[in-house]
């Protein structure tokens, strides 16, 4: 639990091909499909149906054929090969997407999420976008986050509204953006600080051009 100002190696880590950093965790996923994680734990964040805080690296229960990890605030997800999501860890506006706001210790699959081809954890939302183009997203929606149109809390994924042809979607603290095909950028959620890019400081519950 010592502060570290340069660099040191995560012991016993290996084979990592993509990580991620949520709020006091983080996680790698390894050249096999596991997922590794460690650091805070007390929602479970870490996957492995504890809610013990771990300072090396311990494995995500139940996962082998991840190719994506993302983790938010106090949760996590995995992208499997398959293409569907497994979220677990803290879950009280239904950022894990299951249907319900139980916290999970273990992953769980989105509810009636497939053809997923990436992502992304933002505060207390999560977002992917599917092969088609279009994009998914549940969690917590008060600052219109979720670009469905409301500030409603969503236990299972809704469609953005209106966006198509997206190629990359990337989930922040209360906010969203997502790169089109066409490279314009359309942004939903808290403004309050000009991060949605329109020449506002408005909040968004659909996209707007950036």
């Amino acid at each position: 639990t010592t502060n570290r100002t340069t660099p040191v190696a995560v012991s016993g880590l290996f084979n990592a091909t993509d990580i991620a950093a949520g709020y006091n965790h983080s996680c790698a996923r390894r050249s096999d499909g596991t997922v590794w994680c460690w650091g805070y734990n007390n929602y479970g964040q870490l996957g492995n149906g504890s809610t013990t805080n771990r300072a090396t690296p311990v494995q995500v229960s139940g996962i082998s054929t991840a190719v994506e990890v993302t983790a938010g605030d106090n949760h996590t997800c995995a992208r499997l090969s398959d293409n569907t999501v497994r979220c677990w860890g803290y879950n009280a506006q239904g950022q894990i997407g299951d249907g319900s706001t139980a916290t999970r210790t273990t992953p769980v699959a989105v509810s009636g999420l497939s053809n997923v081809a990436m992502i992304t954890a933002g505060d207390i939302h999560t977002c992917a976008r599917l092969n088609d183009g279009t994009l998914r997203c549940w969690g917590h929606g008060g600052n219109g986050q979720l670009g469905n149109g409301s500030t409603a809390n969503r236990t299972t994924p809704v469609a953005v509204s209106g966006l198509t042809n997206a190629t990359q979607v990337d989930a922040r603290y209360r906010h969203t953006c997502a790169l089109r095909s066409d490279q314009t950028v359309w942004c939903w959620g808290n403004g309050g600080n000009g991060q949605l890019g329109d020449s506002t400081t408005l909040q968004r519950t659909t996209p707007v051009d950036v």
